[in-house]
């Protein structure tokens, strides 16, 4: 009978389960999984941020899983197709090309780099993009900014895995100085352009330093950097195996912008997770990805801008 009591007392002083914020989605048309057919009248529970359960139907309350004291809200998207958010994974959402683009980058502060890409954030999400990969944002803090005041809920916008400013070499795709006054231009370098493997070590830490989720490099040049250097290889391979070792020591993937097939290869052979563009690849190239695992995020979209950048007579790049 005594353990009987405890039992009962233990139970009655036990916290009742927290209540849950529970989002009901009746959808009339859902693709649920890519690759799959889209399903008719469905019910997507989502449960504390997480999608907890697809149920056929149009279904509320205990159906839905809900319990007395959950927080619920219930969206009638019955005339609508849903889907999974998109992921971009090639954005640079602090900026975005115009014809005062260079003038910007002495007249603009910081705030106002994170103010513009609160607006861009916002016009990403409601494209359908819910995660976005920044891959390269210069040397100031707006990116992570932008990515921690989305993470609280203080600025609406997709989730963000940012790489911070890209490490390049002196004078290469990714310098960003070319042009300027040399005065200007050691305002404006970046902590992240180094040159040797000891200094690209340096500039991988730096990033990891101020809260980069990943890193970026540039192994070739680049269409629109300020200076004729061509595609290819810009890193020497003793200092694309340094940076690549330097971010996954410190547990960051690594991806590389690169555009030649030299510059390809060599930062496959490094040991890169992610390969940029890849607009000349080859066999080999195709090879080494097989090899080490390296993912391709071809950016089709930003090669077609390009070029039609190129054919318009009025274009600020001509």
């Amino acid at each position: 009978m005594r353990f009987l009591l405890i039992a009962a007392a233990t139970a009655a002083a036990s916290p009742a389960a927290p209540a849950a914020d529970i989002a009901i989605l009746h959808a009339g048309t859902l693709l649920a999984v890519p690759g799959s057919a889209p399903r008719k009248a469905q019910t997507v529970v989502v449960r504390d941020g997480r999608i907890a359960s697809i149920v056929e139907g149009y279904v509320e309350g205990a159906e839905a899983g809900v319990a007395a004291g959950d927080a619920v809200r219930v969206y009638d998207l019955k005339e609508r197709f849903v889907l999974p958010g998109l992921i971009d994974s090639h954005v640079h959402i602090t900026g975005e090309n115009n014809p005062r683009q260079r003038l910007e980058t002495v007249e603009m502060s910081d705030a106002d780099d994170a103010i513009a890409a609160a607006g861009f954030a916002n016009k990403t999400l409601m494209a359908g993009f819910t995660t976005v990969r920044d891959v390269g944002a210069g040397s100031g803090d707006a990116v992570f900014a932008l990515r921690d005041g989305i993470a609280r809920g203080d600025v609406v916008g997709p989730r963000i895995f940012a790489s911070g400013a890209t490490v390049s070499v002196t004078g290469g795709h990714g310098d960003g100085t070319q042009g300027y006054r040399d005065d200007v231009a050691d305002l404006l370098r970046s902590r992240a352009v180094c040159d040797g493997p000891d200094d690209c070590r340096r500039a991988v830490r730096e990033q990891v330093r101020r809260g980069a989720d990943h890193i970026k490099l540039t192994a070739t040049g680049g269409v629109l950097s300020n200076t004729a250097a061509g595609l290819e290889q810009q890193f020497f391979d003793d200092e694309l195996a340094a940076i690549v070792d330097a971010g996954h020591k410190m547990g960051r993937k690594v991806t590389a912008h690169a555009h030649g097939v030299g510059g390809i290869n060599a930062a496959l052979r490094a040991g890169v997770d992610s390969i940029e563009h890849g607009t000349y690849l080859d066999a080999e190239s195709i090879k080494l990805f097989r090899k080490t695992g390296a993912y391709l995020v071809p950016t089709l979209l930003a090669g077609a801008t390009v070029v039609d950048m190129a054919k318009d007579p009025n274009s600020h790049l001509l």
